[in-house]
């Protein structure tokens, strides 16, 4: 019964999709060009948060830390890093770097963007814990934090730490286009179609193969498959589970896919607006969703079942002590003592069912399909539901309020490979990103030393504590990790996935 609730409900959330035309004013035929199909608009005149990160993914810009394949800090802008001190790091930045409107790359450079960065973007600075920077020499960069500080390089490979050229900005300091030392260089942006880069011939590292790389913006998900079996596109992100399993049995397509650490889950409103205020219920609610059947049944098997924050694939990512289950025995329990009773098998209180407000957004692909598959689970087992989809914004602007119960939303918790940005941004009880109204001293005290150990026993042990109360106070419903999944024509050659999934890599690609 709920195997066949979850299939319908992933064929209804694919017939709501638009179905739009595929694009057909150009083809993706010259060999030198790469044509990507993307769901979100690169937008590249803009530096707000979301949308810078097209600046790191694209490598318009560079970062002074990157992260490898196995997300560990790797040299960027800078070579090298030492700690001299617990709250004082030097970087020695790379020699004979120039931007891309060949101005030199150097210490005073780096402190001009990132101070111009942190002004600007109210995010960095919580993210960077900066006190000063101060170019020491030409090409080295001191910086020094408010606290100790171990998570810092970590932090500077995050896309909105990237370093911009002084003349990406006006006269007055605003933002006016990306100049950078990436592989690729800002060429044109064409509002709601596309934005195109081409090589930097001076770059430092080893020069693309590729010429250009054009962003195409089609957002409708059936479209952008449609335009790649037409040879419109040589590359799509973000496609439906099922052109997935279509695509991968095409000769003439190459479908790539990876774990990543990204995470689809359900935020709790543990406010008193809701009944997932009691620990109780929220409890519950994670014993009684099957995450297997969400995976198997709403995402055709492209996913991996998630009882736990951070994917256990990666071993920077702590784990706490124990993990979710599916019990509903357990979760009978648990209403049972938070006043509840079953009533025709509806879970009633004070003569009220206990119905849950569900939130999520459509641009996602998976979106869709995830939320109603949970909801689907959570009737099947007596609690009712209202789901509601928008915008990003639109269900952004209803859980500032606390008007919801559950918001669903994705969150790609690899994209520093260490945990301080991911703990304390989303659930530390200041965080700016912390709508949920939960409150919980011990973690927020978990995670403020965990950012300021060096690796060993001690950040180990701090980190899991922090994992242990957010397993077992339950803010969250984890839902699925993320695997990464995108296709291009058989002719595209070198790609490899990263498992940011922020991170393109196009300067390896050749057609």
């Amino acid at each position: 019964m709920i195997k066949k609730t979850l299939l319908g409900v992933a064929m209804l959330a694919f017939a709501a999709g638009a179905f739009a035309s595929a694009p057909t004013d150009a083809k993706a035929s010259d060999d030198k060009t790469l044509v990507v199909g993307t769901m979100w608009e690169a937008l590249p005149l803009s530096m707000k948060p979301r949308r810078s990160r097209f600046f790191n993914e694209s490598e318009i810009l560079d970062t002074l830390v990157k992260l490898d394949y196995d997300l560990k800090p790797v040299p960027g802008l800078a070579t090298a890093w030492n700690r001299i001190s617990p709250t004082v790091w030097q970087f020695k930045l790379r020699e004979n770097v120039v931007f891309h409107d060949g101005t030199k790359l150097d210490a005073e450079a780096v402190k001009f963007s990132l101070e111009r960065v942190i002004d600007l973007l109210p995010y960095a600075a919580d993210l960077l814990n900066i006190k000063s920077i101060k170019a020491v020499s030409p090409l080295t960069l001191e910086i020094e934090n408010t606290e100790p500080f171990a998570a810092l390089p970590n932090q500077l490979s995050d896309a909105i730490t990237v370093i911009y050229a002084k003349s990406s900005f006006d006269d007055a300091g605003e933002f006016v286009k990306p100049v950078g030392t990436g592989p690729w260089k800002f060429e044109e942006y064409r509002k709601q179609d596309r934005t195109i880069v081409s090589r930097f011939d001076d770059y430092w590292g080893e020069k693309p193969a590729l010429e250009k790389v054009v962003y195409r913006y089609i957002p409708d998900h059936n479209s952008r498959t449609l335009a790649l079996e037409a040879g419109e596109i040589d590359f799509i992100t973000n496609m439906l589970p099922s052109d997935v399993k279509r695509l991968s049995k095409d000769d003439d397509f190459i479908v790539y896919s990876e774990p990543t650490s990204g995470l689809y889950y359900g935020a709790f409103n543990a406010g008193d607006k809701s009944p997932l205020s009691d620990v109780r219920v929220r409890q519950a609610v994670n014993a009684l969703v099957d995450r297997d059947l969400i995976v198997e049944g709403a995402l055709d098997g492209i996913g991996k079942p998630a009882w736990e924050f951070f994917a256990p694939d990666f071993d920077w990512a702590p784990q706490g002590d124990t993990r979710y289950k599916l019990d509903p025995e357990l979760a009978a329990s648990l209403l049972t003592d938070a006043g509840y009773s079953q009533v025709d098998g509806k879970w009633v209180k004070d003569g009220e069912p206990l119905t849950l407000r569900i939130l999520s957004y459509s641009s996602r692909t998976e979106m869709p399909l995830i939320t109603e598959a949970m909801a689907a689970l959570l009737n099947q087992h007596g609690i009712a539901t209202d789901v509601q989809m928008y915008t990003w914004a639109g269900m952004l602007d209803l859980v500032k309020r606390g008007e919801y119960d559950i918001s669903v939303v994705f969150w790609t918790p690899e994209m520093t490979g260490h945990p301080d940005l991911h703990l304390k941004s989303q659930f530390h009880s200041k965080a700016g990103l912390n709508y949920q109204f939960w409150e919980n001293a011990e973690f927020d005290a978990a995670v403020d030393k965990g950012r300021t150990l060096d690796p060993g026993s001690e950040k180990d042990a701090t980190y899991k504590k922090a994992m242990n109360i957010l397993q077992e106070d339950a803010p969250i419903i984890p839902l699925v990790h993320k695997v990464f999944v995108v296709a291009s024509t058989k002719d595209v050659k070198g790609y490899r996935i990263h498992p940011s999934g922020f991170f393109f890599d196009f300067k390896n690609v050749s057609k």
